[in-house]
C-alpha cells in the first residue's frame, strides 16, 4: 500500500528532501525519517541546495512550493506514469523527484510479483557484484519495484493528476488519485472542476505511434517546433518524462508487453545477457501475457525497466532549447544519440546558442 502524505514546510527544507530522496540509499530511511533529519538545520540545507543549483544548475530546486505530496512504496511503473503526465503540452505543471535508481540501489518490490521478485532480486544483485553500474543493472528490474518520491505543484495541478490517476483500472493509481484528491480538499478546501487530461497514456490497447520526424524554426526562439518518434527502454522514459517541456506520447502498455523487445545495456557481460534473455525476460513476457489475457491490470508491474517502447516526442519553442541545452543532463546514455542528434540540429542556428555535443551510443536488443 503507497504511503500519501502532504508536508509543510519552508521550501528550502523541502528542496533539501527532494535532493536527500533522490540520493540516499533505501536503508538509510524513509521519507519522514529524512525529513526529521533535514529540518534540524536550516542554514546547512540552504547551502546545500543552493550549491547543487550553483554548481550542477539542477534549478528544478527553485521550483518548490511551501508543501509537498509524499509517496513512499509506490512502484516504479507508478512513478513513471505519474510524471508522464506533468509537463507544459498536458497542461499540467508540477515538479518532483523519486530514488533514482540510477545512483540507489533498490531493496523492495510489490506482493504482487511474488516469488518472480525475489528471484530478479537475486539476479540484480549479482549483476551489481559482477560490476555493473546501478544505471544498468536496474534494467533487469520490473516495474514492480518499490521507491519514494515526492512532488510540488499547485492544488488544481494536483487535482488534475488525481482525477486522471482515480479513473484507471490498476488499483495503486486509484489509490493514489484517491488520497492526493482528499489531502488536497483537506488542506485547501477547494471543490474544482474535474479536468481532463488532454493526452492520456493508456493501459489496454494496440495503438501505433506514427514513425514522424520534423524540426522547424523561422528566426524566433518561440517559433520552434519539434516531433520525433523515439524507442528506448522503459528506464529511459523514467528520465524522458521529466523533462516538462515536453510532451512524450508513451505506446499503450499492452502493446509493449506484446511485442516483447528489450533494450541491453552495453556494460552487460556475456553471463548477465544470457541470463537477463532466459531467465527474466522470458518469463517476465510470459507472464505478462498471462495477466494480460485475464484482462487483468496488474501485468504492467512485470513490463522490466528494460523492456523497449515507442513514442511520439513533441517539444516547442524556448522550452526544447532548456531540455537539449545543458550537457549535466545526457547521463541516461541511451538518449545520448538522439539528444546529440537534436542538438546538431539545433547547432545550424547561431542565434540558439546551442553547441552539437556529438555523444553517441547505440544500444542493442533482443526479442521474446
Amino acid at each position: 500500500m503507497v504511503k500519501v502524505k502532504m508536508i509543510e514546510d519552508d521550501p528550502i527544507i523541502l528542496a533539501t528532501l527532494a535532493a536527500k530522496i533522490s540520493q540516499t540509499p533505501f536503508e538509510k530511511g524513509d521519507v519522514f525519517s529524512l525529513y526529521e533529519e533535514t529540518k534540524s538545520n536550516k542554514e546547512k540545507a540552504k547551502d546545500f541546495v543552493n550549491q547543487i543549483m550553483k554548481n550542477k544548475g539542477y534549478l528544478i530546486f527553485g521550483d518548490v512550493l511551501p508543501y509537498a505530496i509524499t509517496l513512499e512504496d509506490i512502484s516504479r511503473f507508478a512513478v513513471i506514469y505519474f510524471f508522464r503526465n506533468v509537463n507544459v503540452q498536458n497542461l499540467v505543471f508540477g515538479a518532483g523527484m523519486e530514488a533514482s535508481f540510477r545512483v540507489v540501489k533498490a531493496s523492495s518490490f510489490n506482493e504482487k510479483l511474488e516469488f518472480f521478485g525475489q528471484e530478479i532480486f537475486e539476479i540484480y544483485e549479482k549483476a551489481l557484484r559482477a560490476g555493473i553500474p546501478e544505471q544498468d543493472a536496474r534494467y533487469l528490474l520490473p516495474g514492480g519495484v518499490l521507491t519514494k518520491m515526492i512532488f510540488f505543484a499547485p492544488p488544481r495541478y494536483l487535482l488534475k493528476l488525481a482525477n486522471e490517476l482515480k479513473n484507471k483500472s490498476l488499483s495503486e493509481l486509484q489509490e493514489i488519485g484517491e488520497k492526493i484528491e482528499m489531502l488536497v480538499k483537506e488542506r485547501f478546501g477547494f471543490e474544482i472542476p474535474e479536468e481532463k487530461l488532454p493526452s492520456q497514456w493508456d493501459l489496454w490497447g494496440q495503438r501505433r505511434n506514427k514513425e514522424v520526424g520534423y524540426f522547424r524554426y523561422s528566426g524566433s526562439v518561440h517559433s520552434i517546433s519539434f516531433k520525433m518518434e523515439l524507442r528506448g527502454s522503459l528506464a529511459m522514459y523514467a528520465q524522458l518524462v521529466k523533462k516538462r517541456q515536453l510532451m512524450v506520447d508513451i505506446e499503450p502498455l499492452e502493446r509493449i508487453a506484446r511485442r516483447g523487445k528489450f533494450v541491453v545495456p552495453p556494460s552487460f557481460t556475456k553471463e548477465i545477457r544470457e541470463v537477463y534473455r532466459e531467465k527474466i525476460a522470458k518469463r517476465a513476457k510470459q507472464k505478462q501475457l498471462e495477466l494480460i489475457e485475464r484482462k487483468d491490470p496488474n501485468f504492467v508491474y512485470f513490463l522490466l525497466l528494460g523492456q523497449e517502447t515507442k513514442s511520439v516526442v513533441y517539444g516547442k519553442g524556448a522550452g526544447m532549447i532548456e531540455v537539449f541545452k545543458s550537457e549535466s543532463e545526457l547521463s541516461q546514455w541511451e538518449i545520448r544519440n538522439v539528444i546529440g542528434m537534436i542538438k546538431k540540429e539545433l547547432a545550424k542556428y547561431k542565434e540558439l546558442s546551442v553547441q552539437n555535443s556529438g555523444l553517441e551510443n547505440k544500444y542493442k536488443s533482443f526479442i521474446i
